[in-house]
Parts: C-alpha cells; sequence; structure tokens
C-alpha cells in the first residue's frame, strides 16, 4: 500500500510510507533554499516520484493535513479582510474558542477546491478522488504513537501533543489502548496558547517567530533567577492552568496582535535575556504540570509527545525527570514539518489490511536524497578553478585525522536527513575539546548568535560517560537535554551549553548509521574522545544543505577547512591540505 502524506503550511513537507515503513520524506526548503518554505511541496513531491519511478496515479491514497494555512499567519496581520479576526475573536462576547473552532470548520469544507491544492493535484498528476484529510493535530499524534516503540508492544500510551496553533487547537490528550484504539480526552484551543506565547515573546524580542524560539531556550541559562521570576509573573496572567489542571487558559483575553501589544507595555524595562529565561520558565512549569496532571488522571505512566513545544529539549527534560513517567517518546523534529508524515501514518492505519503490515518504529530520519559519483564529480569540476578534491579509500579515517588535527570539515553523506536537526550526514562537525572551535564556528562559519550552544555526536556506547542518564532514556535524535559528567565537561566542552554545561546530543548507533559511527570511532582512536560537535551543515538563516552544489556553496561562502561529500574530499585552493 503506497501513502503520500503532503502538508503544505509552514515549513511544507511530502512523506511517501509503502506498507507500513517511511520511505522518503523531504521538506520543500531543502530544494528551493528558502527557510520555512510554506505553499504546496511541488519540488519535493517531483523528487520523491523521479526517484521511485512513480507517477500521480501510483498511489492508494493521498493524505492532506487539515485547513489551508495556518490561521494565525505573520501576513495574515497585514493583508486582507483576515486581519481583523484576531480583533474580533479577543471581543467576541460569547465562547472565542467556539468562534475559532467553527471558522476552521467552514474553511476545512473548502479545502480540497482550494486553488492551491487544486493546481498541485493537477500537476502532478494525483487522484483527487482518493485524496483525505487529516486534522492538524491528528497528524501529530500519528507521528508520536505511531513511530514510538509502544505501538508495537501493545502497550497502552498517553498521547499529548502541543505547538501554536493547527486547525484551531494548540493541543490534544488522548489515550491509546492495549487494542490500537484511540479515544481523545481533550482537545485545548490556539485561543489559549502556550505555544503562541512563547512565538510572540520571540517576535518581542525581534528574532523570527515559528523559527527562533530555540534562542531564547540556549539564552535563558544566561539570566539572573530574580529578574526572570518577575518575567515569569507578568506572563502567568497572559497563559495558565485551568482550576482542573488538565488544561491552558487565557485569564485577559489577549489574543494575536493584541497580546504582542500589551507585551510592549508589560515588557518593555525588563532585560532580554530576564524575558527569555521567564518564558522558558513558565514553559516548563506549564508543560510538565499539565502532563503530570494527565499522568494521574489516567494512571498511565507511557508517555508519547509531538508538535512544536516538544522540540524545547529543556523541557523534554524535566518531562523525563518526572518520577510519574515511567517510559517517554519524544517524536524527532515533531514541529509543522511532521505533519506530513503523520498524515500519512493516519491514512495508512485507517486503510490498513488485516494482513497488512504493521507500521514500523523510528530508527533513522534518513529519507532524503543521495548523490552518485558522477553527480559529485560533476558538481565539484564546475569549481574546478576555486576547489581542488581527491576521491578518498577511507574518507570516515581521513575526516577523523582531520578533526583530530582541529580542522572544521562540512559533511555530506548518503541520503540527506529530514528534520530541523542535522545528524551527521548533512552536519558540520569539529573537535569538541578546544573551546577555541566556537570563536571559528560562530564568527566565521554558521554566524549565529554568540550565546548558542552547538550539540555533541556521541558513541552510543560511551553514552553513559558523558551524559547523566537517570532512567537511561536515550535520545537518538537531539530531542532530550540532559546534564553532563565531569569527563563531558573536560573532553567535550566546546558541544555543551557555555553556562549551565547541559547538552543536547545525538547518540550514535552502528545499526542506524554505520559510516558516522566509524568516523567517530576512528576519533576516538586517535584522541581518546567518544564524540564530536555537530551542528547543521548550513549558513545561518538558510536551510540545511541537500545537494553537493549546497555543500560546495557553503564551502566557498564561509570559513570551513574541508567538506565531504560521501568518499569526495574537497578544499578551497590555497591553502593546501595537511593530509
Amino acid at each position: 500500500m503506497r501513502i503520500l502524506g503532503i502538508h503544505d503550511g509552514h515549513t511544507s513537507t511530502v512523506c511517501y510510507l509503502e506498507d507500513g515503513l517511511i520511505r522518503d520524506a523531504v521538506s520543500e526548503e531543502r530544494l528551493t533554499r528558502l527557510k520555512g518554505q510554506g505553499g504546496f511541496p511541488s519540488r519535493a513531491i517531483d523528487l520523491i516520484l523521479d526517484a521511485r519511478k512513480l507517477s500521480g496515479k501510483d498511489f492508494d491514497r493521498i493524505a492532506l493535513v487539515g485547513y489551508l494555512k495556518p490561521l494565525m499567519s505573520i501576513e495574515e496581520y497585514g493583508c486582507g479582510r483576515q486581519k481583523y479576526f484576531p480583533r474580533i475573536v479577543r471581543l467576541y462576547p460569547g465562547n472565542p474558542r467556539k468562534l475559532i473552532r467553527s471558522y476552521v470548520s467552514r474553511g476545512r469544507k473548502k479545502r480540497l477546491r482550494s486553488p492551491q491544492v487544486v493546481a498541485g493535484f493537477n500537476r502532478h498528476g494525483l487522484d483527487m478522488g482518493k485524496a483525505m484529510l487529516v486534522e492538524h493535530h491528528q497528524s501529530h499524534a500519528a507521528t508520536a504513537y505511531y513511530l514510538s516503540p509502544f505501538h508495537l508492544q501493545h502497550k497502552k500510551t498517553l498521547v499529548v501533543t502541543l505547538d501554536g496553533s493547527g486547525d484551531g487547537l494548540c493541543g490534544t490528550v488522548s489515550v491509546v489502548d492495549e487494542n490500537g484504539n484511540w479515544r481523545r480526552l481533550k482537545d485545548l484551543s490556539t485561543f489559549d496558547s502556550l505555544g503562541m506565547v512563547f512565538s510572540r515573546i520571540t517576535q518581542y524580542l525581534a528574532m523570527k517567530p515559528w523559527e527562533h524560539e530555540y534562542k531564547l531556550m540556549g539564552m535563558a541559562p544566561y539570566a539572573s533567577r530574580k529578574y526572570s521570576l518577575v518575567v515569569r509573573e507578568i506572563l502567568r496572567s497572559y497563559i495558565r492552568l485551568a482550576d482542573d489542571g488538565l488544561e491552558f487558559e487565557n485569564p485577559r483575553r489577549l489574543w494575536g496582535n493584541s497580546l504582542l501589544e500589551r507585551m510592549y507595555k508589560d515588557l518593555r524595562r525588563h532585560r532580554f535575556d530576564a524575558v527569555s529565561a521567564g518564558v522558558q520558565i513558565l514553559h516548563e512549569e506549564l508543560v510538565v504540570a499539565l502532563i503530570r496532571n494527565w499522568i494521574q488522571r489516567t494512571g498511565c505512566k507511557r508517555l508519547a509527545v509531538a508538535g512544536g513545544c516538544f522540540m524545547n529539549v529543556k523541557a523534554n527534560k524535566l518531562i523525563m525527570e518526572m518520577d510519574e513517567c515511567e517510559e517517554l517518546f519524544v517524536m524527532p523534529s515533531g514541529g509543522d514539518e511532521s505533519c506530513a508524515i503523520g498524515a500519512a501514518l493516519w491514512a495508512y492505519q485507517q486503510e490498513l489490511p488485516i494482513d497488512g503490515n504493521p507500521i514500523q518504529p523510528v530508527e533513522g530520519l534518513y529519507w532524503g536524497p543521495d548523490f552518485d559519483d558522477s553527480q559529485i564529480e560533476q558538481a565539484v569540476s564546475a569549481k574546478a578553478q576555486e576547489l581542488e578534491f581527491r576521491r578518498c579509500d577511507d574518507i570516515e579515517a581521513e575526516s577523523a585525522k582531520l578533526l583530530a588535527e582541529h580542522k572544521i570539515i562540512g559533511r555530506l553523506s548518503g541520503r540527506m536527513e529530514w528534520g530541523a536537526r542535522a545528524l551527521g550526514n548533512r552536519s558540520i562537525v569539529a573537535n569538541p575539546s578546544r573551546p577555541q572551535n566556537l570563536r571559528k564556528l560562530n564568527a566565521a562559519i554558521k554566524m549565529r548568535d554568540f550565546w548558542m550552544p552547538f550539540a555533541p555526536s556521541i558513541l552510543y556506547e560511551r553514552r553513559s560517560d558523558y551524559a547523566v542518564m537517570p532512567k537511561d532514556f536515550v535520545s537518538l535524535h537531539m530531542t532530550m537535554a540532559y546534564d553532563s559528567t565531569p569527563k563531558a565537561r573536560e573532553q567535550l566542552i566546546a558541544a555543551l551549553h557555555p553556562y549551565d554545561f547541559t547538552m543536547r546530543p545525538q547518540f550514535v548507533s552502528k545499526e542506524h548509521n554505520p559510516k558516522y559511527h566509524k568516523l567517530i570511532s576512528e576519533f576516538e582512536r586517535l584522541t581518546g574522545i567518544g564524540g564530536v560537535l555537530n551542528t547543521s551543515f548550513n549558513l545561518h538563516g538558510w536551510p540545511i544543505i541537500c545537494s553537493p552544489e549546497d555543500a560546495i556553496w557553503t564551502l566557498m561562502k564561509s570559513d570551513l577547512d574541508y567538506i565531504t561529500i560521501n568518499d569526495y574530499l574537497v578544499w578551497k585552493k590555497n591553502p593546501a591540505p595537511d593530509v
């Protein structure tokens, strides 16, 4: 059975699911080179159809995510009749949550007839008769449950989704029983959205909402606790837990632009680091309290979560450490880029025949394109006047030697990883033992904010040497923060948070990524260090690279020492290599 999942909102993405296995998943931004690219993902669909030699008629079902576009997009504030909708909702004398849901329901009825969808289906020969709509938060919930190990273990699971907004909701709470039957217990209205408060704070601090929230999390540890708590108290007047502790509520009825305007008045005399820490503290407290209350209410201590709010690895750390939580699965890169995957999973499960293959839990996320030698040589040869290159018999050993000499390398290897976090195949890697590498990475390569930490990729076998793991919850996809051990502070110091020494690691197993595991193992053999510094292979503000051409462009625009493209070592002419 072949399912195509399509999300055409923010960070539009396509997923191809075949007989319970995710074969491909690609975000449009990787191909257009526009960060957060939305709209119908035509290039990603073309890529998958060409790679799999399929036509649009070859799919048994096409799963499309929810509503036509985000209810509260930045563009809608400034143009057309919808710029007034947030104010109408806020001033509505009745229940604004019902008004929002009514608005979304009317829009969903027109979904499959919208010009964007019709044009996209026609272009690719997709059969509209095979299309089905999957609610935004149902798609998030599907990724959380079906890609977790609990699905095949037939374990009762509490499934929680949280984000800013999707189909009029900011979250859901469901229980899936041992037989796989779903029961949704609570819808959380986008009118009472914790994620929206976090995004508006991001916007208030002159950063990009729905993109730069992670910068606030990175800044938070630097702030004074005293002043951060003052900000938290202000923000509590915008969003808090309801009296029963099972949902959020918006006590001041501030929503959309009115919320942002209020922030400019309430926070104008507070330092930006205290504002970052205040919203981070509030986020942690409310998410942990909400989940604890639902665990107590349902008696289910096994938890699967998804949605943009669970991209906050510090909050995930606190959930992991809760006594009430016995097992936890966090959907990797659980923002809206995962909606296409969830839609495909949900559609497959609804259509699954009795003798069909079950959906398989997530392992690696390497679902993007790869490139052969002829494509690589063509890309490098096009820049022959500026570049030199050679093919290596053992590129991992060569790379490890260069890393031991404190060279910084951009790595393109095999299939591109899907999602917001680089997991070795489209990564910049460096020696994590020398803090001086941070200055070069920040100033000359990544060009990112000075306070932002990098992350380590650590051999799975060495995880306990570097990460404090009270429950041995293992994060293979950078979904969790951990406290670091003294050994980590000695050997991985450049890959830890500079202030509180926490880490957001990728534990690299030989089964999931043998070549990356080999590179780190070779580096360990030379240095005794069982991990490398890992950051995404891109310049600040650009999407993670996809192709050899993208890798070469990034090399030319930065001070990277080398890039590797599969088995090829590439460098700028002058200076000559130290190998």
